[in-house]
């Protein structure tokens, strides 16, 4: 039996059920076995959407993403999407073909030699990407099982498959890859919870705290162990963007902090005197710089001792897992028969209960040019409530990341960890075919849907339940703002686009333009029955700037 045969084999034993890919030369025979052997194979039309399914697909099971791109052009084609995954922290095995190493025939140096070579270990420690070479026939397929366990735990991992690996006689030797296992769960100092204990229980100082879950939270299974710790001191719950919908329905639940704070809960946090952040790095866009905690003391907790202090500077730092410090500092509370009232009161709680983001804002829609959140909250009531939002990078997402709700963190995915437009697509993708129960609904601007549009027809082939809201304002949006605050003339970001809803249909989608709000109502009932991709073109206005093009451009 051949390498790549085996390979096929122990993706099945592992119970890979799903692989994303764009064939090449150097993989066509692996992936031709996979399929074989009753894998789900789906076959995309350009790699940056095949690591980019995968990366969805990883993110919307919890469990792992297998991309197979090839060597050399594939590869550079799929870098951004792997960098995307690299920094979002997605469970990906990327498998990718490499030159050979002289097992066979051809010697190391010759395929050095080729057009393909190109220096891939390197790029990909250039971004700080974890990769390993299958290097030897007799231990591949023992290395490839050693990897895929180890990617359940941590990813993304870039697997390079040299041709002539693949193509020699398998062996059943063990593994010899060696790769770094995740370290446990730590503990926290009980002295350093000692300490927050200390300052909550002094009145003065700690009468209005508000608790901030990031995705360090969010993954260690702490939000349990924070609704108790909030009800034990009193705090209102908020979370960085990266958590959105991680306390969905709680009664003092404030939503996302930063650019995309409400009304309300801006009001609750001016007051603030200490912040608990767990898991959240605290960057500028969370905190206003500082401004939307004006008064507050912040006690950072966070496994990464780096974390601390790295964009906002921490008055206690707690380094330990997310749950097990929640679960500590709530243990010591009780031991100490602490218990305050904070914002836990009847008037907070209406507050928060009365707030609605469409009575938020004035619209400033015109025919032809529509106010984005306008667009978006009446497209809210119209879509399932049991939906996943994927939001690209661009102007845009200042809306798209706001105006439509998600009851869980798990349904929210936004590409913003590297960002790069059009990294979201193949992320939603992904997530279609982990989830083909729920509607995914992804938003992307003009700039980012035409980077990625030959992949509207991969959604199309496999009938995935998509709904693609083009954020369409006929420019690169956040270059269009800066350039008009930078006081220059903004008429080489723009462009002019085709018709959206034309092209969706050329390609066997469904889709619509949506040029006064009035056309919105008339999708009523379509998108309940969605069950194939379908295109909304949202002819936006470019008058309304969202906050944090300011806030970065000072």
């Amino acid at each position: 039996m051949r390498v790549y045969e085996a390979l096929a084999d122990e993706l099945g034993r592992v119970g890979v059920q799903a692989v994303f890919t764009l064939m090449d030369a150097e993989t066509a025979k692996l992936i031709t076995e996979v399929g074989r052997r009753g894998i789900k194979v789906f076959t995309t039309r350009h790699e940056t959407a095949a690591v980019g399914m995968a990366h969805g697909y990883a993110r919307a099971t919890g469990g792992i993403g297998i991309a197979v791109v090839g060597r050399g052009p594939g590869f550079t084609n799929s870098l951004t999407a792997l960098v995307s995954a690299a920094r979002s922290r997605a469970r990906v095995v990327a498998i990718v073909g490499e030159g050979a190493v002289g097992v066979g025939k051809v010697s190391a140096k010759a395929a050095a030699d080729q057009p393909k070579a190109i220096d891939q270990a390197g790029m990909l420690a250039a971004g700080r990407i974890s990769h390993v070479t299958l290097r030897s026939p007799a231990t591949a397929v023992a290395d490839l099982g050693a990897i895929v366990e180890r990617g359940a735990l941590a990813g993304p991992i870039v697997v390079k498959a040299p041709v002539d690996v693949l193509n020699a006689e398998a062996g059943s030797s063990d593994a010899e890859v060696t790769l770094p296992a995740p370290p446990p769960p730590r503990a926290p100092d009980p002295a350093a919870v000692a300490s927050v204990a200390d300052l909550l229980g002094t009145g003065w100082a700690a009468g209005h705290p508000v608790i901030v879950a990031g995705r360090g939270a969010v993954a260690s299974g702490a939000l349990d162990q924070l609704r108790r710790l909030a009800d034990r001191i009193g705090a209102v719950l908020a979370t960085t963007l990266m958590a959105r919908g991680a306390f969905s329905g709680d009664p003092y639940d404030i939503g996302v902090v930063g650019t995309f704070s409400s009304s309300v809960g801006l009001e609750l946090t001016s007051v603030a005197d200490v912040v608990l952040a767990f898991g959240a790095s605290l960057a500028p866009l969370t905190t206003y710089g500082g401004a939307i905690f004006p008064k507050a003391r912040f006690v950072q907790f966070d496994t990464n001792p780096a974390a601390f202090g790295r964009f906002s500077p921490a008055d206690i730092t707690v380094q330990g897992d997310a749950a097990a410090s929640a679960s500590a500092l709530v243990a010591e509370l009780e031991h100490r028969g602490y218990r305050g009232p904070g914002y836990r009161t009847g008037d907070v709680a209406a507050r928060i209960a009365r707030y609605r983001i469409g009575e938020s804002f004035t619209d400033r829609s015109r025919d032809g040019a529509l106010d984005p959140r306008s667009v978006l909250t009446q497209i809210d009531r119209l879509l399932p409530r049991d939906r996943t939002i994927v939001v690209d990078a661009g102007h845009h997402l200042t809306f798209s990341g706001a105006y439509l709700a998600v009851t869980d963190p798990a349904a929210f995915m936004i590409t913003v960890d590297s960002p790069a437009i059009g990294s979201a697509p193949g992320v939603a993708m992904g997530a279609a075919v982990a989830r083909p129960d729920r509607l995914t609904v992804l938003c992307v601007g003009d700039g980012g849907f035409m980077i990625t549009l030959s992949d509207l027809d991969t959604a199309v082939r496999y009938g995935l339940r998509l709904l693609v809201i083009v954020m369409n304002d006929s420019a690169f949006g956040a270059e269009l703002h800066m350039l008009r605050l930078f006081g220059l003339p903004d008429d080489l970001s723009r462009y002019r686009n085709p018709s959206f809803e034309k092209i969706a249909i050329a390609l066997g989608a469904d889709g619509a333009t949506l040029s006064s709000l009035d056309d919105i109502d008339r999708l009523d009932g379509r998108l309940a029955r969605l069950d194939r991709p379908m295109v909304l073109d949202c002819q936006l206005t470019t008058d309304v700037r969202g906050d944090w093009v300011e806030f970065m451009h000072r």
